[in-house]
């Protein structure tokens, strides 16, 4: 049998279209507005208002500020900038290596506080710690800041440069990835940005999640309006139900599909949806319509890990397992079986 778990009949829940959307809306030809709304969201992250923070903190006079304004910080490094956050390596006396985040003041700040929110109340290893919290007066504003624990390392993305994990690295990705998610779970918080930006991979071969900043918490009202036509996500990792903004049914199995197609990815070497996809709409199509083929993996535990996939991957969230925790329960089935 594919499923090892309870399955619950939610017909025409998960995959409902909310509200008056028909089920082809989504699709350029027929709502050209919408799907340029959607194009701009997912180029930009904000629409079409704002400008960027390096704009308007030129690049040659970024380090002279972020040394004046953080003197506790040495050896301080760029990187990476955009429209909603500089980050920065430096060194802390009594912290060793940290990251600095300078967070644009056009971001939300209830959003920023949920994104610091969700990284302190999960308890886990494999999610870098936030070490202190404040605001700084900068040429744009007051914006908050964020210090945080440094992994030295390549993002999962960097990696999947070089080729597809070898069996070993994928069930050590696979363990650890699997762990975060479960705590996050028992916190009632759903990452819902699963994919290889956000996992880095530490010098010596371990995993860890990152940016929590669209994470949902269940114990709160949602930020997005639900009459969203489209909630926060990225094409080819997000489930139907959260890029369809359907928020009554949003949970930890969001994170499965993610993980599952990441997991996809790493084994195969290229992201099943994205693949040759004409543009994100029909990413989207093909998450909502297509089930990916069935791996093939050159180990023992390829049938079985084969199955996990396909269960993790089920368009339908009634057809994936019930909680992170099954799926990790299973994958450690595996694994001890190997």
């Amino acid at each position: 049998m594919l499923r090892r778990f309870q399955k619950r009949d939610l017909s025409g829940l998960a995959f409902g279209v909310p509200r008056s959307v028909s089920s082809h809306s989504i699709y350029p030809q027929a709502h050209p507005g919408l799907y340029l709304t959607l194009l701009g969201y997912l180029m930009t992250g904000r629409g079409n208002s704002g400008q960027t923070l390096s704009h308007h903190m030129p690049n040659q006079n970024t380090f002279t500020w972020i040394t004046s304004s953080f003197p506790e910080l040495s050896n301080i490094q760029t990187l990476g900038q955009g429209g909603q956050k500089l980050v920065f390596s430096g060194q802390h006396a009594s912290e060793g290596n940290v990251v600095l985040k300078i967070i644009h003041p056009s971001q939300d700040p209830e959003g920023v506080r949920r994104e610091i929110l969700a990284v302190q109340q999960i308890a886990t290893i494999r999610v870098p710690r936030i070490l202190a919290v404040g605001r700084v007066d900068t040429p744009i504003g007051s914006c908050i800041w964020i210090r945080e624990q440094r992994i030295v390392g390549q993002t999962l993305r960097e990696r999947l440069q070089a080729g597809p994990l070898s069996i070993d690295e994928l069930f050590t990705f696979g363990t650890q990835v699997l762990e975060a998610l479960a705590d996050a779970e028992k916190a009632n918080i759903v990452h819902r940005d699963v994919k290889p930006e956000n996992i880095m991979m530490d010098t010596n071969g371990n995993y860890w999640l990152l940016d929590f900043g669209i994470s949902r918490h269940l114990t709160m009202t949602p930020i997005t309006p639900a009459a969203h036509a489209f909630g926060k996500f990225t094409p080819g990792y997000a489930p139907p139900e959260q890029f369809r903004n359907i928020q009554n049914v949003i949970d930890s199995r969001a994170d499965l599909l993610a993980y599952g197609v990441t997991f996809y990815e790493c084994a195969i070497g290229r992201q099943p949806f994205q693949y040759g996809a004409a543009n994100p709409l029909e990413v989207l199509r093909r998450v909502e319509n297509d089930a990916l083929p069935r791996l093939s993996l050159p180990c023992a535990a390829s049938g079985s890990l084969s199955d996990l996939i396909s269960a993790l991957t089920q368009r339908r969230r009634d057809h994936r397992p019930l909680t992170v925790v099954d799926a990790q329960s299973w994958f450690q089935d595996i694994v001890n079986a190997k």
